[in-house]
């Protein structure tokens, strides 16, 4: 019987490469996200069976649907974002301003994992995967918002792991840090591609090896540095 990967938070970066791997490796998918427009393009490129379907991950009641709706998820990856996200400083720092964040990158990817769990525990295999900013264990005061909940996450998924221990069912977190190409954020923040950024072809084999290996809580993967030539003469 195919496997099958859901993809929470499927857009045109991560998402989209991630599911794209797992296809060629035999999986099916099923594709999550808040578009069908943006759903159907990256649909488009899987060369695998693939279902869509539109949901706000916030929206607990339509997750439910969703997860009873794909049946037996064998890999789940929770990599959603929201460019509607408004970043903010810790001096100032409003309750809703955080309280966004923890509801998008914290809250909504535990609410997932409660919801697909059971089912995986009770076959004993199965992997959820997450994926988020290095801000979560490298704090960076211009998003001390985004930070906070991505640092909540961390510690749930390391927690996770440990519970998880000898039941069959892994959980892994890929810290990023940096800017994937062709994602929401780098068409928002860096349309010209004025400085190195993260492959997401190259994101979604290391989450391939993280389901793969099982041997580590998370894995973190950094933007490259732009090399400095050497000025200095003999």
């Amino acid at each position: 019987m195919p496997r099958t990967i859901a993809v929470f938070g499927a857009g045109s970066g991560l998402g989209g490469a991630t599911a794209a791997r797992f296809a060629d490796e035999g999986f099916h998918v099923a594709l999550i996200g808040r578009t069908q427009s943006k759903l159907d393009a990256v649909a488009a490129r899987i060369d695998s069976p693939t279902r869509t379907f539109v949901a706000d991950i916030t929206d607990h009641a339509r997750l439910a649907e969703v997860v009873a709706d794909i049946g037996e998820i064998d890999v789940a990856l929770s990599s959603a974002t929201g460019m509607d996200e408004v970043p903010a400083r810790p001096v100032g720092l409003t309750a809703q301003a955080l309280r966004s964040q923890l509801e998008l990158r914290l809250i909504a990817p535990v609410e997932l994992t409660r919801l697909i769990l059971p089912s995986m525990l009770a076959r004993g295999t199965g992997a959820v995967l997450y994926a988020t900013g290095i801000s979560a264990t490298e704090p960076m005061p211009m998003i001390s918002n985004i930070g906070a909940a991505a640092a909540g996450l961390h510690n749930y998924v390391h927690a996770l792991r440990d519970e998880l221990a000898d039941t069959g069912v892994y959980a892994g977190l890929l810290l990023i840090g940096g800017i994937v190409r062709g994602s929401e954020a780098q068409r928002r923040f860096v349309p010209d591609e004025s400085i190195p950024m993260l492959e997401p072809h190259a994101l979604a084999a290391d989450l391939w090896d993280m389901y793969t290996t099982r041997d580590s809580a998370d894995r973190v993967v950094k933007q490259p540095v732009p090399e400095v030539a050497d000025l200095t003469t003999a």
